[in-house]
């Protein structure tokens, strides 16, 4: 967790010591923390069906996917104090209407798993906390791949830099609901045709 935060905060002091602290900077710096935040969330989301698919050299991902979704959680606070700080900056919240509350719900999301996943979830739950994590995990995985796609699917992808900065995340997005469903799968096919 504290590599995750100080990750995400040495990469926008970088940004910003680059290219200012102005609303293009703050901007440029927002979408980074985004990017890094996003591939701890990845790792704890798809890390568990990547073991199942391809095997124990993943099975450490599949260990810590509740440290890697903290982490995650730790590094997204860097980018919403960006996200504030952009917003007193150029005089309006960076997103309005049915967008924002969009983000804010998988923020919600994210707040409400973290307070669960120290023991309360699964205590106070029961059976109802795996499928709440699904929800919630997949609620924040849909937020980023809409922002990911969207922008992968801009004609400024054309130039190499917003290529590299929005197609590789998109890729990832779309392929980490699909790595659950298979490893479901296989794992529901390998329960069966171990019974006789």
């Amino acid at each position: 967790m504290i590599g995750a935060f100080g990750g995400a905060l040495a990469l926008a002091v970088a940004v910003l010591a680059h290219y200012g602290t102005g609303p293009d900077g703050l901007r440029l710096a927002v979408r980074a923390t985004a990017r890094w935040s996003f591939l701890c969330f990845w790792l704890s989301y798809a890390g568990g069906a990547m073991a199942i698919l391809f095997g124990p050299a993943f099975a450490g991902l599949a260990r810590q996917a509740r440290a890697l979704g903290l982490a995650f959680a730790t590094a997204l606070q860097v980018h919403i104090g960006l996200v504030v700080w952009l917003g007193i900056v150029i005089g309006q919240i960076p997103l309005q209407g049915r967008v924002l509350w969009f983000f804010l719900v998988a923020l919600f999301f994210t707040y409400v798993l973290v307070l669960l996943s120290f023991g309360i979830g699964m205590r106070n739950l029961g059976r109802l906390w795996r499928p709440l994590l699904f929800l919630g995990t997949t609620y924040i995985l849909i937020a980023f791949g809409r922002d990911f796609v969207l922008g992968a699917l801009d004609q400024k992808t054309q130039h190499w830099r917003y290529f590299a900065e929005y197609v590789p995340f998109a890729l990832l997005s779309l392929i980490a609901i699909p790595l659950r469903l298979a490893a479901f799968l296989r794992q529901r096919f390998g329960l069966r045709s171990a019974t006789p």
